[in-house]
């Protein structure tokens, strides 16, 4: 079976997951029961040179001005691909200009076209939003891997502007094309200019740039309108979620984070090392569909080595002491397909004088057909493309950047090699909409943890509006909830386990044994109900929702966690205790008073309280603490100068992201002193230490809600925590309540008519996705149809149902149903047919 396209069926579920669940009688927020309806749209152009959208039943009114007069207005229909359109057009700047405003009503969008007749000037930029809705909150996405932000578009002038108000009602303002060379800028009094890139200093004649505006009931559905709108006036095909290899299976990766990221097996060699995982790998009867090379591939830097971490590309090849036969060589050897990375080119490389260059890039088409040869010959299957927002960023002009990216999209495709795009700018983002080939990008920053959820979470609204499958980068296969969270991007799953330490049992939670990804349809994003609260600063527990369609069936899948700690009784300021070494410091936004510690020197800093406790015994003590490195920076804690105790203090992903670790202790009646000291890895930036009676849970804790409107679904249904194996039934229009710590998952199946919800492949993470049920349906029985990989043991399905249903097989065989009368689950093991099928009933 085909994968999922998006260009099938678009939406966002919305929704997260929680602890514990109650069923209650919520409605779903005001957007939610419109999302799916188009906005109407209409367009008026005045010849006083003032023009106006509006947008229906959102109230909203879109205006400006192109200049004191606007003539040769004129009124038009037709369809294109995005659909049916009207259109006023008109000239302006007496007659150096013209423009145009095509709305699409069924696609809830308003296109503006700027036409420079005459060169001239890059200014004065149509449109410029003079008047528009002035929402409560804001949302862009900035610099590297196109990090969102809230309620800023600071260093955002090429990302795409998302306003919405307190229901989720929203607008999306970006660039239709000339992606590279777009800019919105946003005036002291408000207005909104969307242009070109101040660098630009002069547009050709004939220059023609458009502006696309999208509005829509919901964050998610405005998103998607717009992301559809753009693909579609591309002409992009969207890629399935199982095109190629990298998306249909399973993977190996050696980039940053992984146990072999320039490092090795000495016994090995760097090949012999990969070669062996891959024999691990087979020897545990794990499939591994493709492998990735990192940069440590090929030769860089001025000496052209191997290990020069830190330069550029000497020459794009494999590196001949580590691969002395070459790439082609080697791959044939391993029998996988691979992934290649690449980066900016080394001053030194001699490249340059061979290639025309645009700062450290080349342009030159002859380079691209050149190493696109080379990487096909050696059995690549993905060219990712590394380093976008800084050293491999062409210059800002109207030429360059187009040159780099056409070239090696349309190098990489002939022969059917797919793009990868890392850490990559907004408007990159927006490049991919102009090539098939460009099917993955990565969302959030390097080595995949819980820091970076929140980052993979938003972004991925972004990448998968746009058709483009989210990849969350490397992780270890023991990381359970990592794990989890790459299979619902619906993205790639790929690990970088040294020898010895792969988790096969959790890996086959998402593949079948011959290594197919059993995934979503749509990567999982954050509910509207997130993007508004944590808009509102009020950081609320973080759900998000995926889903799987079948015939008259929507499955959700909610994954939450808490992103607040529980005040605790007493806080007690750092930058007011005795500090040693620290310093009291301010430059990293999100702590609280007059500043925090910030540890100077590895080893022998701390920070020392003098803290009270109205009786002696068991207190719980927090600190609050931001750890924007990649390890641990653990320190030695002691009360009253006894025996020290070791606080981790992990990552908490960025210097203005802070979290809470901590112990529980004795104090003595009265005043104590408690010491923080650095033990050789420096320490965290310390906020504030909090002091609570007894032993208290010590982390996030908050509670999260989702109601079933929320992911779609109009039916009861019945919420099953995969990881606690228990659920709940939720009546018709229902929500979910509970308590989340660190992330909770839940299956949320609808109640057929049969009175069954039927919860699917009970080994699997995502489980009815395609590539395990081809159909299934419920007409008063459920039917289905089930996937099997060659050879494949039985497979056990499981549902709630209100009574104890049969079960029987037309094709393949079923063995006996087994009936909790207590919990009205029931599960049943499948066994498949010669044809690799089972097809059953399950009769209530």
């Amino acid at each position: 079976m085909t994968g999922f396209s998006r260009r099938d069926f678009i939406r966002v579920a919305g929704a997260g997951s929680a602890a514990l669940a109650l069923p209650l009688t919520g409605a779903a927020g005001p957007a939610s029961a419109r999302t799916g309806l188009p906005t109407a749209l209409k367009a008026t152009v005045n010849a006083s040179g003032t023009w106006q959208v509006t947008a229906g039943e959102l109230g909203w009114i879109f205006s400006g001005s192109v200049g004191p007069a606007a003539t040769d207005i004129a009124h038009g229909s037709g369809r294109d691909a995005l659909g049916a359109y009207t259109e006023t057009t008109f000239t302006f700047r007496s007659g150096a200009r013209k423009g145009g405003i095509r709305v699409y009503g069924g696609a809830s969008s308003v296109v503006f076209t700027d036409t420079y007749v005459q060169a001239a000037a890059n200014a004065e930029p149509f449109p410029t939003l003079t008047g528009h809705p002035r929402l409560a909150h804001q949302l862009s996405h900035r610099a590297c891997f196109g990090k969102f932000q809230f309620n800023t578009f600071s260093g955002a002038s090429d990302s795409p502007w998302v306003f919405f108000g307190p229901t989720g009602d929203t607008f999306v303002l970006s660039a239709a094309d000339h992606f590279q060379q777009a800019q919105t800028t946003q005036g002291a009094d408000g207005s909104i200019a969307a242009g070109v890139l101040g660098s630009i200093a002069t547009l050709p004649a004939g220059y023609t740039r458009r502006t696309i505006l999208s509005a829509k009931a919901g964050v998610g559905a405005a998103y998607n309108a717009w992301g559809t709108a753009l693909t579609a006036l591309a002409g992009k095909a969207l890629p399935a979620n199982d095109s190629g290899p990298i998306l249909n299976t399973l993977g190996y990766w050696t980039d940053n984070g992984a146990d072999y990221y320039y490092k090795y097996e000495q016994s090995k060699g760097y090949a012999g090392t990969l070669l062996a995982v891959r024999d691990e790998w087979k020897a545990q009867e794990i499939p591994m569909g493709y492998l990735q090379l990192d940069s440590w591939w090929y030769p860089k830097g001025p000496n052209s080595t191997w290990n020069a971490l830190s330069g550029g590309t000497y020459l794009y090849e494999a590196d001949k002491e580590l691969f002395p036969d070459g790439l082609a060589a080697f791959q044939r050897q391993l029998g996988k397909p691979l992934v290649t990375h690449a980066r900016w080119m080394d001053k030194a490389s001699p490249y340059h004088g061979t290639y025309t260059f645009s700062n450290d890039i080349i342009t030159d088409p002859k380079y691209w057909q050149k190493i696109m040869d080379y990487l096909r010959e050696g059995g690549v299957v993905v060219y990712e493309q590394d380093w976008l927002c800084n050293n491999a960023k062409p210059a800002e002009n109207l030429t360059d950047a187009d040159a780099f990216f056409d070239h090696m999209a349309r190098t990489s495709a002939t022969g059917g090699m797919d793009l990868q795009y890392c850490m990559a700018l907004p408007r990159d983002y927006l490049q991919s909409t102009l090539y098939d080939n460009l099917t993955t990008i990565r969302v959030s920053n390097d080595r995949f943890e819980r820091s970076k959820w929140d980052e993979f979470l938003y972004d991925s609204q972004f990448a998968g509006s746009l058709g483009v499958w989210p990849w969350v980068d490397v992780f270890l296969s023991a990381e359970t909830d990592n794990l989890l969270l790459a299979t619902l991007s619906a993205g790639p799953v790929g690990v970088g386990d040294a020898l010895g330490k792969v988790h096969a049992g959790n890996l086959m939670k998402v593949v079948r044994p011959d290594g197919v990804i059993v995934k979503p349809d749509v990567p999982i994003v954050p509910t509207d109900a997130t993007y508004v609260g944590e808009a509102a600063r009020d950081l609320p527990a973080m759900v998000a929702t995926t889903h799987v369609a079948h015939t008259g069936l929507d499955y959700g899948y909610v994954f939450a966690y808490a992103r607040k700690s529980p005040a605790p009784e007493t806080t007690y300021p750092a930058e007011s205790a005795t500090l040693s070494g620290p310093i009291v410091a301010d430059d990293n936004a999100g702590y609280t008073g007059g500043g925090y510690a910030d540890f100077q020197n590895a080893s022998g800093d701390y920070v020392e309280w003098t803290v009270q406790a109205p009786a002696a015994g068991a207190y719980t003590l927090e600190f609050r603490y931001a750890n924007g490195g990649g390890a641990d920076r653990p320190l030695a804690v002691t009360v009253n100068g006894g025996d020290s105790r070791t606080v981790a203090f992990p990552s908490t992903g960025g210097w203005t992201a802070w979290n809470v670790d901590g112990l529980t202790v004795e104090l003595t009646e009265g005043a104590n002193t408690v010491r923080a000291t650095a033990t050789g890895a420096s320490g965290g930036n310390v906020d504030w230490l909090g002091v609570s009676r007894g032993s208290v849970p010590i982390g996030p804790s908050q509670t999260a809600e989702f109601s079933l409107a929320e992911l779609g679904q109009t039916r009861a249904a019945y919420a099953y925590d995969y990881f606690a194996g228990t659920g709940t039934p939720v009546r018709r229009g229902g929500a979910l309540r509970a308590t989340v710590t660190t992330g909770t998952y839940w299956i949320v199946a609808p109640v057929g008519a049969s009175g069954i919800a039927f919860l699917g492949d009970a080994g699997k993470f995502v489980a009815h996705g395609a590539k395990r049920f081809e159909q299934l349906r419920d007409n008063g029985k459920v039917h289905a149809t089930i996937a099997f990989a060659p050879g494949e043991a039985p497979v056990t399905l499981h549902g709630y149902a209100p009574r104890k249903p049969a079960v029987t097989a037309t094709t393949g065989t079923v063995g006996a149903v087994g009936y909790d009368r207590s919990t009205k689950l029931f599960t049943v093991t499948v066994t498949a047919a010669p044809t690799d099928r089972a097809v059953l009933t399950i009769t209530p």
